[in-house]
């Protein structure tokens, strides 16, 4: 039996390569109309739903904006530097293309195992107090986060896409 790295960066990896598998497994064979698609459009608790290519979209951009929150802590980075994978075309019209979507996917996984890559254990260790709040922040927190985050979004997706294949 081949044997496994279980430290935790190498933990992180299969993580996130667990949740970007959900994510392809979510668009794999999708229609585009699918994407601008919601279950209803208003709700008393909480409000409007998302659609499943808004909540991908999103899944995607704030795990680099974790990710790079993280890179900010270590030092790599300035604090104006911090943002998703795509900037403000988060929500892009080329987010409504399953196919672009689907690359998009594989190219934000590409730099998440560069980042972690790049990371050593004493990396992890590195805090900073965000600039307006001063709550403390650490780099470990923030993969975390992003790991946590991606997990929450992905359900919410499974479960819009199971609504709308009932549709």
């Amino acid at each position: 039996m081949p044997s496994i790295d279980l430290s935790e960066i190498a933990t992180y990896r299969r993580l996130f390569d667990n949740k970007y598998g959900e994510i392809e497994e979510l668009l794999s064979d999708l229609p585009a109309s699918a994407l601008t698609w919601k279950p209803f459009v208003e709700s008393p608790w909480k409000g409007p739903a998302g659609s499943l290519g808004w909540l991908i979209a999103h899944n995607i951009s704030s795990t680099v904006y974790l990710l790079r929150r993280a890179e900010w802590q270590m030092g790599r980075i300035e604090w104006d530097d911090i943002n998703g994978d795509e900037g403000d075309e988060e929500f892009g019209p080329a987010n409504l293309d399953p196919v672009y979507l689907a690359a998009r996917v594989k190219r934000t996984q590409e730099w998440v195992h560069t980042f972690l890559d790049s990371l050593s254990d004493a990396d992890l260790e590195q805090s900073k107090a965000h600039p307006t709040s001063q709550r403390p922040l650490s780099a470990r927190y923030d993969i975390q986060h992003a790991i946590e985050h991606m997990s929450q979004h992905n359900g919410h997706a499974q479960l819009t896409r199971q609504l709308w294949a009932l549709s």
